[in-house]
């Protein structure tokens, strides 16, 4: 066999070598991403794990200092069409809720797998006041096992969902229904 030859093996055998090593790291990358999926959905009743959220106002939002407010958390991305109806009518509720039940219940929306520039758009386009930030390493999705937007959580003053909404809400009236269901059901709890 040849001297070149020999380089040639040695250089497919460790190219080969770097490929299958490659391969390796991605399975195992997948294989981690595919566990920290494989928890439980939030069910109703139960406490989902608590968050921050740095909004794009530039405020950080923890969820245990919401303990005592109905927290309404919408998932929603600038490219969901169906998101920007729906935004209209959060927006719509949450002044509702800002007059009607002020420090009572809050609002958070949460930017699924979107970027910053174009969630800062949307936001502006839609005229949406209540706090809203990225998801940018998708714990917070995580934690709720979003699959797809809008999906909306609310959870009761202890923290506990009481309400979930896969897809759009279809009227402010029924925002309203299940923001006041949960308000009542806290009312009843505390007493």
């Amino acid at each position: 066999m040849s001297e070149s030859t020999v380089k040639d093996h040695k250089t497919v055998n460790l190219w080969a070598i770097v490929a299958i090593a490659g391969l390796v790291i991605v399975l195992v990358l997948i294989g981690i991403r595919l566990l920290q999926n494989d928890a439980s959905p939030v069910m109703i009743g139960e406490q989902p794990r608590d968050f921050s959220l740095s909004t794009y106002t530039g405020e950080v939002i923890n969820m245990t200092d919401l303990r005592g407010k109905v927290v309404v958390v919408n998932f929603w991305a600038s490219w969901c069409t169906t998101c920007v109806e729906e935004s209209v009518l959060l927006e719509e509720a949450w002044q509702y809720y800002q007059t009607a039940q002020p420090g009572r219940v809050i609002f958070l929306g949460v930017a699924y797998m979107d970027t910053e520039p174009a969630s800062r758009a949307f936001l502006d386009q839609q005229g949406i006041s209540f706090p809203s930030g990225p998801d940018l390493r998708g714990e917070i999705s995580r934690i709720y096992q979003v699959n797809s937007v809008p999906e909306t959580f609310i959870l009761d003053t202890e923290g506990n969902l009481r309400h979930l909404k896969i897809g759009p809400y279809a009227s402010i009236n029924e925002i309203q229904s299940a923001v006041d269901a949960t308000l009542s059901f806290s009312i009843e709890a505390a007493q």
